[in-house]
This record gives C-alpha cells, sequence and structure tokens, in this order.
C-alpha cells in the first residue's frame, strides 16, 4: 500500500466518522482524542457552539486529532469540500463550518459556506506560532474562529484576538496547559497575534471553486430556447388537430391519447403562466421545450413517418435541454439516491467528482432566491422532465388538483 493510498483511506474514514457525528450533533470531538483533552477545553468548546446557535447559522465544529504536514494539501481539499457537503445537505443560505486540531490550532481551518461554495474569512485564517513555539490552544481558536465567522457571516466586526502567551511556561517538559493555568480556566493575559491570509494554495483553489459554481446563487438565464426552439410557434402546432394514426393499432391509439394528453397539459400550463416566454422562472419554457419535443415525436408516429425514433425522447434531469447520449443513472441528492435520465455531459461531470450546471429557478414565486427546479413542490419537480413520469401527466393531474381545490370553495 502507497503513502499516497493509506492517506486517502485514513482520511476516508475520519470523513465517515465526522458526517454521521454531525447527523446528531453540530459538534464532533474525535474519540481518539477525546480522553485527552481537559474539562475546560471541551466545556469551551460546547460553550463556543451554544453561542453560535444564537446566531440562527447553522455550524459544525470538528475536532481532530493532529495532521501530518505530509497530508496538508489533502487536508485543504478534505476539509473544504466536507464543508461544502454538509451545507449542500441543509437548506440554509449559509453554514459555519470549523475544523482544529484537539492540542492546538495549528491545523485549524475555518469556512463561511454558501451555495457557491466554501471561503475562509481573513481573519480565520491559522493562527500564528508564539514566540516559544506553542499554538493557540483549542478552547480559545475555537470560540475565536467561530465569532469570526459569524462576523463574516453578518457583514460585522469581528471579534479580537484572544489574550493568550507562553513566553513563560515553566518548566519546558512540562504540559502548557497546566504551566499556564489553562486548565483552570486562567490563561495568561497578552495579545497572541492571528496571521491575516489563508495559505495561498487553498485560497486560490476555494475562489476557483466558487467561480465553477457561481451558477448556484443565480436564477437560469441561458439558453433562452423560446427564439432559438423557436417555442411560441411550435407551441401554437401542438395545438392543432392530430393526426388518426397511419396504421390503427392499440399502440397507435395508446400514442394518439399521449398527443391528447400532451395538449391539455401545454394548455393548463399556458393558462396557469401566459407569460410563460419572458417570466424569470426558466422552468416554464423547459417545460414548453419538453412538450413541443414528444409531440413532435407523436406525430411522426401517428403519421407512419420513417425518420420517427422508436422510444420517446428522454431529456436530461438536471437540465432538460440536454438531450445527447441520455442514459439512466444513480444521482445522489440530500443523501439520496435518485434514478433519472441524464446526459453525456452532465454525467461525465459528476464522474470527474464535479457539480455540472442545473435548472435554478425562484424558490417561490416572486423569490430571487434560486434553488434547483427539483426543490420545489409543482408539476416539474414531480415529472423529473420525464425522469420520474410523463411531464404531460404531472401538468395535468397538478390542473385537476387546482381544479378540484377551486370547486371545494
Amino acid at each position: 500500500m502507497t503513502e499516497k493510498t493509506s492517506t486517502t483511506e485514513s482520511l476516508g474514514r475520519l470523513r465517515s466518522r465526522i458526517r454521521d457525528a454531525w447527523d446528531l450533533d453540530p459538534v464532533f470531538i474525535d474519540p481518539i482524542i477525546a480522553p485527552g483533552l481537559t474539562k475546560n477545553q471541551k466545556l469551551s468548546v460546547k460553550r463556543a457552539s451554544e453561542n453560535t446557535a444564537e446566531s440562527g447559522i447553522p455550524h459544525f465544529i470538528a475536532i481532530v486529532p493532529e495532521i501530518a504536514l505530509a497530508v496538508g494539501d489533502d487536508w485543504d481539499r478534505f476539509t473544504a469540500d466536507l464543508a461544502y457537503v454538509v451545507h449542500a445537505d441543509g437548506d440554509a443560505e449559509q453554514s459555519l463550518v470549523l475544523f482544529s486540531e484537539g492540542a492546538s490550532a495549528a491545523a485549524a481551518r475555518a469556512y463561511l459556506v454558501d451555495d457557491n461554495g466554501p471561503v475562509v474569512p481573513p481573519d480565520a485564517a491559522n493562527l500564528t506560532r508564539s514566540a516559544t513555539d506553542d499554538f493557540l490552544p483549542v478552547e480559545l481558536s475555537v470560540p475565536y474562529l467561530l465569532g469570526v465567522l459569524v462576523a463574516a457571516a453578518k457583514g460585522t466586526q469581528p471579534p479580537d484576538p484572544p489574550d493568550f502567551d507562553t513566553r513563560d511556561p515553566g518548566d519546558r517538559s512540562e504540559d502548557y496547559i497546566e504551566a499556564t493555568g489553562l486548565g483552570n480556566g486562567n490563561p495568561d493575559v497578552t495579545v497572541f497575534g492571528a496571521a491575516a491570509v489563508a495559505a495561498l494554495g487553498l485560497s486560490v483553489w476555494l475562489m476557483r471553486r466558487r467561480e465553477k459554481y457561481s451558477w448556484k446563487t443565480s436564477l437560469t438565464t441561458a439558453p433562452e430556447l423560446v427564439r432559438s426552439a423557436r417555442l411560441r410557434s411550435r407551441a401554437d402546432q401542438v395545438l392543432e388537430p392530430l393526426p388518426e394514426p397511419h396504421e390503427p393499432s392499440e399502440e397507435t391509439w395508446q400514442l394518439y391519447d399521449r398527443g391528447r394528453r400532451i395538449q391539455d397539459a401545454l394548455r393548463a400550463l399556458v393558462e396557469s403562466h401566459p407569460d410563460w416566454a419572458d417570466n424569470p422562472d426558466f422552468a416554464h419554457r423547459c417545460g414548453v421545450f419538453v412538450l413541443v419535443s414528444t409531440d413532435k415525436w407523436v406525430r411522426k408516429r401517428l403519421r407512419g413517418s420513417s425518420s420517427a425514433d422508436e422510444e420517446a425522447p428522454r431529456f436530461c434531469f438536471l437540465f432538460p435541454h440536454h438531450r445527447g447520449g441520455i442514459e439512466r443513472f444513480a444521482l445522489e441528492q440530500n443523501r439520496t439516491m435518485l434514478r433519472v435520465d441524464l446526459c453525456e455531459h452532465c454525467r461525465a461531470e459528476i464522474n470527474a467528482g464535479h457539480e455540472p450546471e442545473r435548472l435554478m429557478v425562484p424558490k417561490r414565486p416572486g423569490s430571487k432566491r434560486a434553488v434547483p427546479y427539483f426543490r420545489r413542490s409543482d408539476a416539474y419537480a414531480a415529472s423529473g422532465f420525464g425522469s420520474f413520469q410523463p411531464l404531460e401527466d404531472a401538468l395535468v393531474e397538478a390542473q385537476s388538483v387546482r381544479a378540484g381545490q377551486e370547486r371545494s370553495r
């Protein structure tokens, strides 16, 4: 086994321990080091968590064993990726995530995370060594770093660096926590400075990640589809009478019925959203795109056209206008595995460890907050643009529900 393989497996096990623990409690203290922490240290971390909870921003803390310098780059990516994952699993606009070694802040990583990814606030960079080569202990670093994260999230003034110095810790063979009275909550009171800039490599990596995923906080605006796919004129054509089957059979009459449902679904969509072509919610024009594309296939089959495909058109679950190389794919969303149709491009992005762009829509009508369309509770989400059920069926069903609710009023 190579050193790289060993590091990867070790971090993988640590990731599982942290992630499972965070499902139950925002504070994770690795069992490996828990017995070595003083009562004061554990209490300080707990109080820091309770104080942070008052901000109303979700937070997660992981106190881990000392991280070897040899895995420094891996640790940067490990912590940043895990910070993003735990944020993505929730529904908050921002999350605060802190990793710190148990005995020091040597490998502390503090992240403010939103849908674009994690960032390191300037005042949350690694804490510097003191004159005697010691690091700020966990009972001081955790409250300070969490305070910096809350301030960055709310746009307020960050707290002053904590007071601590070890220039006279006594016998150097003695535990410096005991030597300075930290076990009793009585540290020396001289300012211990903090570094102002995070490691260059990590900063650049995080900046690139945020740029790559900037679409996560913006409503989808392209491709516009209405003009490029001639959606207005094609929508009018959908409502024209369907041709009767060229070769009548049970199968072709079922296709005819599907064509009628597509017409009903398009009428329902247009009646509910007459501004569908200009609405900032791009799900509507994507819905029209799916309906007119499926209608074209139905009409070809009814006419017995030799160019008609045997199977109905399929659409990418993440972005319906993606049509190339559609295959069934197991997609993990919110720790749930979904079997959906994905295009070749999106599958390649996922297999490479990236997140492909997806259709982002308003969380609710008029809202400026962008969410993936499948996070809402409407016909588009229920259909998955064909991944779960035909879109026309979902739209017709939604119309029937609305009509029933209006009759009961």
